[in-house]
């Protein structure tokens, strides 16, 4: 089976690493909501703050440190696990290959317009109600607070039936 899963707040502590970005340059969380359109864009983001976009790719050095360490667990599947993600593609491409999260995975999809059963994925888990609505596959709301690795796992074990 081919899983689909959401890159942010379901294997990336996202809420953890904006408080990062925020502490780490200054007017970050001011500005935050003014450098998204579709999506969020550190260019526009770094002009907006009068910085250079290089400061904010720098924080992306840190990313490791926000994977959620469950991630490891998916190693151990025989499922086809696939990281779709919205955002800017620059960006996320960076932050998830600097978090190391593509090492426990077999790929790598980011879209930015499009609805996110891409690549054939048979399932997707993510945290957002929205984003499920919009495919035509079955899907898992993550919540972390509530869930973990473990209920991914689940669910897919019950998909095989």
């Amino acid at each position: 089976m081919k899983i689909g899963l959401d890159f942010d707040r379901v294997l990336f502590d996202t809420d953890g690493f904006k408080q990062h970005l925020f502490e780490e340059i200054e007017g970050f969380d001011r500005t935050y909501s003014e450098a998204k359109e579709k999506v969020y864009s550190p260019e526009r983001h770094a002009e907006i703050l009068g910085i250079s976009s290089g400061k904010i790719y720098s924080i992306l050095e840190d990313a490791e440190n926000f994977l959620y360490p469950d991630i490891e667990k998916l190693d151990t599947l025989e499922h086809t696990f696939i990281i779709v993600s919205r955002g800017d593609k620059k960006f996320q491409n960076i932050k998830i290959e600097k978090s190391r999260a593509i090492e426990h995975v077999d790929g790598l999809y980011i879209v930015q317009d499009d609805p996110k059963d891409v690549t054939d994925i048979d399932f997707l888990v993510d945290d957002s109600k929205e984003e499920l609505e919009n495919v035509d596959i079955p899907g898992f709301h993550f919540d972390r607070e509530k869930h973990d690795i473990n209920d991914i796992i689940k669910k897919a074990e019950e998909l095989d039936g």
